[in-house]
């Protein structure tokens, strides 16, 4: 995919059309969807993997529903607490090759659930396994954990095998730079894989349980600055020639933007964050007339090892009704806990 003046518009377009790294100093409070969302209307799942077990190097991944969506990846002395949006009768799965093991719940919004998970030997082999625990017992574990509670957001319902199920939540992400480098960072909880490419990775949250006008979307994309000598003509470009790439002329009307310095990874010469806010119409929605969209980039630019210049934007981008939307310092946050985690490797 080339990059272009609708690139992030698409991002957009396509949600309505369908639905490492270095460790956080903090941990991320975080729930993806509109900033009026009530946590109260999901399910928590917690899947308690806290005690040593045999396999102790290997994940075990669940799935929701067949193939419709996947839940989590679980390691040894870890738990994960999944919030869903899915309601009543819910498949959970977890496969190692061909031993496939299945556990219904029954979910309701605003309850907890607690699953031990854990991978076995018997004589049938190497199986996962899944127990639902009673409410005692289950808080009883949580209790006696001491480490961090990690946050899933499972509610975006996917079919098929897409590249998210592979790579989503592993420890070290890599994502194309150049043919001789990788970008690594660590992607916010609610992204799902929507699309990867060698010069664009996009990822997207959207649930029409939700709402239908707010959607998600976030990723790193590469521009086309080649050279940049100063610090000023950095800016310039920013301030310039960078809107227009990310601006629909036909659908969206600029209403602000501002721009800030950030820290500057190990390999990066020049880094700006753009906080930019939009009105914007969609086809796709035409009950809807116009939505508000806000948006954060971290604009960088690179030389190789040969002094070839690169340019590239990682962002995070919201749409949709004012009172939907976070505001600018929140999109902020996130976006640095990103890039925190943003590293650039040689791979030669």
């Amino acid at each position: 995919m080339k990059p272009n003046s609708t690139h992030i518009t698409l991002i957009f377009f396509y949600l309505f059309a369908i639905p490492i790294l270095i460790a956080q100093e903090k941990p991320l409070v975080y729930t993806p969807g509109p900033a009026n969302l009530n946590p109260d209307t999901f399910a928590h799942i917690y899947f308690l993997r806290e005690q040593d077990d045999d396999f102790p190097d290997n994940w075990l991944a669940v799935i929701l529903n067949d193939d419709a969506g996947f839940c989590v990846k679980a390691k040894m002395n870890h738990v994960y607490r999944v919030h869903t949006k899915l309601t009543d009768t819910t498949k959970l799965h977890t496969k190692i090759k061909n031993a496939y093991i299945e556990l219904n719940l029954i979910l309701q919004p605003g309850n907890d659930y607690y699953v031990s998970l854990k991978p076995e030997q018997n004589t049938q082999g190497l199986l996962g396994s899944l127990k639902l625990l009673d409410n005692a017992e289950g808080k009883a574990r949580l209790q006696a954990y001491t480490g961090h509670i990690q946050d899933r957001y499972c509610i975006v319902p996917m079919t098929g095998n897409y590249d998210f199920r592979e790579n989503i939540y592993n420890d070290t992400i890599p994502w194309y730079a150049d043919k001789t480098h990788n970008y690594l960072f660590r992607p916010l909880p609610s992204w799902e894989i929507l699309g990867q490419d060698s010069p664009n990775t996009a990822f997207a949250f959207r649930n029409p349980l939700i709402s239908n006008t707010y959607s998600e979307a976030g990723g790193i994309t590469s521009l086309s600055l080649k050279k940049c000598a100063t610090i000023e003509a950095f800016d310039n470009y920013c301030n310039t020639t960078f809107i227009k790439t990310i601006l629909d002329k036909q659908h969206d009307t600029l209403t602000g933007i501002t721009l800030t310095p950030v820290s500057l990874p190990k390999g990066i010469s020049y880094a700006r964050m753009l906080a930019i806010e939009n009105k914007n119409t969609s086809a796709m929605l035409p009950e809807t007339t116009e939505l508000l969209m806000r948006s954060v980039h971290i604009v960088f630019f690179w030389t190789d090892e040969k002094g070839k210049g690169n340019t590239a934007s990682m962002y995070l981008s919201e749409r949709g009704l004012p009172n939907e939307l976070h505001n600018f310092s929140t999109l902020q946050d996130r976006l640095l806990w990103v890039w925190h985690s943003f590293k650039l490797v040689n791979i030669k």
